[in-house]
C-alpha cells in the first residue's frame, strides 16, 4: 500500500513538472505590438473632415546651438534637446526669460535596456511676445554647489 503511494507520488509529480514545462514555451504576442483602430469612415461610412490646425513654424535645437542667437517669428514652437542621465543624479536646471511661453518638458528615455544608460530631456516652448528672449540651463545635481565647471547651455532668441 504504500509502495502505491509513492508511485502515485511520483506520476502525480511527473506530470506536475511536465504541466509547468510545457507551460513555460507557450509564446506571448509582442509587447507594444501596434494594433489597427478603426477611423469613424470604417466603422459607419461616413468620411471625417479633420479641421486644419493653424500653420506654426516649428524650430529644433540641441547642444550643437549652444551660445547661438537666433531670429524666429512671433507664434514659432521652440523645442531643445539637451541630453540628460538622471541615474548619476545630474539634470538640467533651466531658466528662461519673457518672450518664451513654457508649454511643457520631457524626459526622453535611451532605447536600449542597458541599465544607467542616458536619455534626452525635451523642452517646448512657443515665442509668444515680440523682443528678445533667452533659455539658459546649468548640468549638475542639484542638491551640490554651483562651482563654475559645471556643462552649461544657452541660447538668445530675436522674436519678430
Amino acid at each position: 500500500m504504500v509502495q502505491r503511494k509513492s508511485i502515485y507520488s511520483v506520476l502525480v509529480a511527473g506530470l506536475l513538472v511536465i504541466c509547468l514545462l510545457g507551460a513555460g514555451c507557450t509564446s506571448q504576442p509582442e509587447e507594444g505590438a501596434p494594433t489597427a483602430t478603426p477611423t469613424a469612415a470604417e466603422t459607419t461610412g461616413v468620411p471625417t473632415v479633420m479641421p486644419t490646425p493653424a500653420e506654426t513654424t516649428e524650430y529644433a535645437f540641441n547642444e550643437t546651438n549652444d551660445n547661438e542667437t537666433v531670429t524666429v517669428p512671433a507664434g514659432s514652437e521652440i523645442t531643445i534637446s539637451l541630453d540628460e542621465n538622471p541615474t548619476t543624479g545630474y539634470s538640467w536646471n533651466v531658466t528662461s526669460s519673457a518672450g518664451l511661453e513654457y508649454v511643457n518638458d520631457t524626459y526622453i528615455a535611451p532605447e536600449t535596456e542597458l541599465v544607467g544608460a542616458g536619455g534626452t530631456h525635451e523642452w517646448r516652448y512657443l515665442a509668444a511676445e515680440k523682443g528678445d528672449a533667452g533659455f539658459s540651463a546649468i548640468y549638475k545635481r542639484p542638491w551640490e554647489e554651483t562651482t563654475g565647471n559645471e556643462t552649461t547651455f544657452s541660447m538668445a532668441f530675436t522674436i519678430e
